[in-house]
């Protein structure tokens, strides 16, 4: 029997039974996309011929050593022998075959050819001939006769490998030939479908307008305890626009259905729904509830379970991971189930995918295998959810991927709630939307008041602890916001006595989604945070005290207090905000915006229409001046690498893309052993809990700083292509069962006698 897969239990090892499962998910890909060629089927069919080889299958039988060849050049060709590569529509499929699991090479110096290929070359002493020669012929013929019987095999052939080098100077860029990109991505989704197993589901099911009606009933009660009431008008109005919409409305509309609403009346076939959120953890709650909504053929509604949901981050493994351990089952079940997920989500598996703008940016730089997510995103029916969210720099990224998304065909819902008019429109041109929803003009909404502004013109927020310890004491649950990570650890300290719980972007990643599940938040009394607090975290306080910042970021932080609406009018929330000049602050948004928060803080009631003008007062050009200049020069960046992103080609640039994303990966000293070990394992999801996401900014300052005091701010070790950072700061981590540290400290340099070998910092 000729094997694709060395694993003795899975089912489909067989090349046979492998070759099949990869043609039945090219055929349910090509259902959800219909203007791929059926050539699809036909390169799915010869893909793995290649595995014939003897030398291959000797590989696949345990203790086998490594064959050292690419079997997909055998199958080109093979392929090339029975179809007309001159004709350029063949010649697409026979480049994706050739390409399924490597790239040919990059642009860069004129072209480089991959290794891989290089080594499958013709000529003399090389190795093509014996391998070619290799091919088990008859047996390959008798698995395939309906394809293979008049196939002539000739030993004396060249490689298709010689003509790599020209096929890199001659692809095009992505988006003037699309076809090849997304034939390409096609056959490696398939391929990849049909090793996991999945192949024939992931059109989903019940996602539909009743399972919506259904999760309506059961979770949306009214504030006064009574059922739910039906569809608003605006989510009534969502479901009657078809092609791309914005939707401008305060908290607590009813947003989120709305768009749903929006997405089951546009999608006709199966086209993927794409729900884009600013912020890891506002992902983790959004999936779980839109999970809940739509649950699967077997009425799972857990996200790790879910087929038809999945969420896909920077760190989606780890959210599977929390998910999965979060029903107490042992660690080595929970990876496994972990991994499940996180290989579905980038799998192309599920319909419904919950993610970071920044995991579609990704896509854009052209990461290995990008084709796929261009296919995923083709048709789509992407939602951006908080969009004010964003500074300039990501807004100019967001630009083009909202421009190139048109080109896809993809439709497009953006929400917002305090976006200012001059930004709204140049998004919303940026998206082709002429659609736009809202509130009616007698909408009680629009005039309710949930919240009241306190100002402490000449206090830093480090000046009101008797006011924070007051209220916790009466009895309030209290959220302090601060500016800066250093400056949250402050107030930690200071506010010790009354055992808060810290929130802020400088914990590991395993600890800090511990921290900022919805249940630990609504255990303590007080909270204090970053800015994380103010995007999406379904959780509300009575009062919040806050440093000043930008009057839309104000705003999203006050929409976690009252948030859910007091039926007493006369009982608003209480929002403090300290307004003292503090250089941190300053640092992040610049005194002129800070200056034009302050001096425009509305001194009426904070209706939605008096939250609208005073971020009109604060932004008459939309962002900044510095801002405005950083979204143009990204935007202008960003269109280059797109316009030159090419299929089948490596990345042009990893550098770029780290910079324009601005953000490092570190890990503590503090676990550098503990990751070393979890690497070198193979357990990289439990590796990953241990890194550290920081602001590129931040960490710059931070090795300046360490530099002038005459210490080493980090260290890296290799790690593939790249190099991992070993932060040399103090991380102080939690007590056991607590959530008392206070995470990487970037003003505490270690001392230059610290040893790996010694946890103890």
């Amino acid at each position: 029997m000729l094997l694709a897969k060395s694993d003795p239990k899975d089912p489909d090892r067989s090349l046979e039974a492998h070759t099949k499962a990869v043609r039945a998910a090219a055929a349910t890909i090509r259902i959800i996309w219909p203007e791929l060629p059926e050539l699809l089927d036909d390169i799915a069919l010869y893909h793995d011929f290649g595995k014939a080889a003897s030398g291959f299958q000797q590989m696949l039988q345990p203790g086998g050593e490594a064959w050292h060849f690419r079997h997909e050049v055998l199958s080109a060709a093979v392929f090339r022998d029975q179809f007309d590569i001159s004709n350029a529509a063949i010649l697409r499929g026979y480049l994706a075959l050739l390409t399924h699991h490597k790239n040919l090479g990059s642009r860069k110096n004129g072209g480089t050819v991959d290794s891989a290929f290089f080594q499958c070359q013709s000529g003399d002493g090389t190795e093509w001939p014996s391998k070619w020669n290799e091919l088990q012929v008859e047996e390959l013929r008798g698995l395939f006769p309906c394809v293979l019987s008049n196939w002539e095999f000739k030993a004396d052939k060249d490689s298709p490998a010689d003509d790599v080098p020209l096929y890199i100077r001659a692809v095009r860029p992505a988006f003037e030939d699309i076809e090849q990109t997304q034939l390409r991505g096609a056959l490696v989704a398939a391929d990849h479908l049909a090793s996991s197993g999945v192949g024939n589901t992931i059109r989903g099911s019940n996602v539909t307008l009743a399972a919506v009606e259904a999760y309506m009933q059961k979770y949306c009660r009214a504030e006064d305890g009574t059922d739910w009431q039906g569809w608003k008008p605006i989510q009534e109005d969502a479901a009657r626009i078809h092609g791309s919409a914005a939707l401008i409305a305060p908290t607590g509309a009813g947003k989120t259905e709305a768009a749903l609403r929006w997405a089951l009346a546009n999608r006709k076939r199966h086209e993927r729904i794409f729900y884009v959120l600013p912020y890891q953890v506002s992902i983790n709650a959004m999936a779980e509830r839109i999970s809940r909504a739509f649950p699967d053929a077997e009425g799972r509604t857990r996200v790790s379970e879910n087929d038809n949901v999945t969420i896909l981050h920077s760190n989606t493994d780890l959210a599977y991971l929390q998910d999965a351990l979060n029903d107490e089952i042992p660690l080595e079940q929970a990876v496994r189930i972990a991994r499940a997920g996180r290989d579905a989500a980038r799998k192309i598996y599920s319909p419904i995918k919950v993610t970071t703008v920044y995991q579609l940016l990704d896509i854009f730089f052209g990461r290995k295998f990008f084709e796929v997510g261009l296919l995923e995103l083709t048709d789509s029916l992407v939602i951006f959810d908080e969009i004010h969210a964003y500074d300039g720099h990501t807004l100019g990224l967001i630009h083009i991927l909202l421009e190139y998304l048109q080109k896809l065909n993809a439709r497009i819902f953006i929400m917002t709630a305090t976006l200012p008019t001059s930004l709204k429109d140049t998004l919303l041109e940026a998206a082709g939307i002429t659609n736009e929803i809202g509130l009616a003009d007698d909408d009680p909404l629009l005039s309710e008041v949930r919240r009241k502004i306190v100002m402490h013109r000449d206090k830093h927020i480090d000046e009101l602890i008797d006011e924070i310890t007051a209220v916790v004491k009466a009895g309030k649950s209290t959220v302090v916001v601060c500016n800066t990570v250093d400056k949250a650890i402050q107030m930690r300290e200071l506010l010790s006595a009354l055992d808060p719980l810290l929130i802020h972007s400088r914990f590991t990643i395993g600890d800090r989604a511990r921290r900022e599940q919805k249940e630990n938040i609504e255990a303590y009394a007080l909270v204090i945070s970053t800015q994380v607090i103010e995007v999406s975290l379904d959780v509300s306080f009575d009062v919040m005290f806050t440093e000043v910042a930008p009057a839309d970021g104000l705003l999203q932080r006050f929409g976690r207090v009252n948030r859910h609406g007091e039926p007493n009018p006369d009982r608003p929330g209480m929002c403090h905000i300290a307004c003292a000049d503090d250089s941190g602050s300053k640092l992040i948004y610049g005194i002129e915006l800070l200056n034009r928060t302050k001096d425009n803080v509305p001194t009426q009631p904070l209706t939605f229409e008096i939250a609208c003008k005073w971020i009109g007062d604060v932004y008459p050009d939309g962002l900044p001046s510095d801002q405005l200049k950083e979204m143009e020069l990204k935007r202008a960046v960003f269109r280059d690498v797109v316009a030159n992103l090419r299929p089948m080609l490596d990345a042009q640039d990893v550098d770029l893309e780290k910079n324009l994303f601005q953000s490092a990966q570190v890990v503590p000293a503090r676990y550098e052993k503990e990751w070393q070990s979890l690497k070198e394992a193979g357990k990289h999801m439990e590796a990953k809990r241990l890194i550290v996401n920081v602001d590129a900014r931040v960490w710059r300052n931070a090795k300046r700083k360490a530099a002038d005091a005459g210490r080493e701010a980090e260290r890296t070790i290799p790690l593939d292509r790249r190099k991992q950072i070993v932060a040399l700061f103090e991380y102080v981590e939690d007590a056991p069962d607590s959530l008392d540290g206070t995470g990487l400290r970037l003003d505490r340099p270690l001392s230059a006698d610290y040893d790996i070998n010694d946890r103890c910092c």
